[in-house]
């Protein structure tokens, strides 16, 4: 008979997007890591794939000699935990290093998503008497394995290209830090050292700061780097700031525009934001400032 184990978790944010400014980042609820107790010890989790398939390592140390069996689950929010693997039969005291094949057709989502990947794994232990206990540990798994990953799963990344405005967009950079995150994207045609036009999303991991904070950092900062810029507050209603600047050519920048919308999303404060060379007319800007409304629903 199989046996499943469920316990009921606080809510964990998951981090995704951002760069360069906010130093820190505080989670809205944080889970604690409980790696070893009297019956077991977790060394690590880690993921490995081979073509076609997805296995998972639990490299541990045992300590009680009564365990018949073990089952490891991915933690989610709202108590909806994924079974990953589990094993019934005793476990030999000392260092082990488990194997359990993952099923690719529903564990591949995350291998898509660009980025670092950070996953809550529970394990649960159960006694010759019935007794059961538990750990958890956060893993991550870095976005130079996950290609590798994809490679060897047949897999195309979620995101490497959007089609916003009629037109192709390709990913040319793509940055995952514990404090924010950063995708951006540009034409086709068009390169990361040459480009005209490009599309950014941008999230900052913090929990206390506001967007209309994170808004008077982004104006004050870049009105200090160029004087003579044109800043807009286009509207600020129901969370969400829109504004847009322009400059005519500022040290040895160019002439460039942008427009922009700021809001609280999932995981931070999200800055999504299309940059042009040279300025923006009127009519473009209405257009790129609701068609930016529609950019986080494309990669989602």
């Amino acid at each position: 008979m199989g046996f499943l184990f469920r316990k009921s978790y606080s809510k964990l944010l998951i981090f995704v997007f951002c760069i360069f400014l906010i130093p820190s980042c505080f989670p809205d609820m944080v889970r604690k890591k409980k790696i070893e107790n009297d019956w077991f010890k977790i060394d690590k989790i880690f993921y490995k794939t081979e073509p076609k398939k997805i296995e998972i390592f639990l490299k541990g140390t045992v300590k009680n000699p009564f365990i018949i069996g073990l089952e490891g689950s991915e933690l989610h929010e709202n108590s909806s935990d994924v079974l990953l693997f589990q094993q019934e039969k005793a476990l030999p005291v000392g260092s082990v290093l488990l194997k359990f094949k993952v099923e690719v057709p529903e564990n591949k989502n995350w291998i898509r998503k660009i980025g670092t990947t950070r996953k809550w794994i529970g394990i649960a232990l159960k006694n010759d008497n019935g007794q059961i206990t538990h750990l958890q540990t956060e893993v991550s798994i870095h976005e130079s394995d996950k290609r590798q990953f994809r490679k060897d799963l047949s897999l195309d990344a979620e995101g490497e290209s959007i089609r916003l405005d009629g037109r192709e967009w390709k990913l040319v950079s793509d940055v995952d830090r514990m404090d924010q995150a950063l995708l951006q994207y540009v034409p086709k045609s068009e390169s990361l050292l040459f480009w005209n036009e490009m599309l950014s999303i941008h999230v900052y991991k913090v929990r206390a700061s506001s967007p209309s904070e994170i808004y008077s950092l982004l104006e004050s900062g870049r009105k200090k780097e160029c004087p003579n810029i044109l800043w807009n507050l286009e509207s600020e209603k129901s969370g969400k700031i829109s504004y847009s600047w322009e400059h005519s050519g500022c040290g040895k920048q160019s002439a460039s525009s942008q427009v922009a919308k700021l809001y609280r999303g999932e995981f931070g404060i999200y800055n999504i934001r299309y940059d042009r060379r040279n300025k923006i007319d009127p009519a473009d800007k209405r257009r790129w400032s609701e068609l930016l409304d529609l950019l986080p629903s494309k990669l989602d």
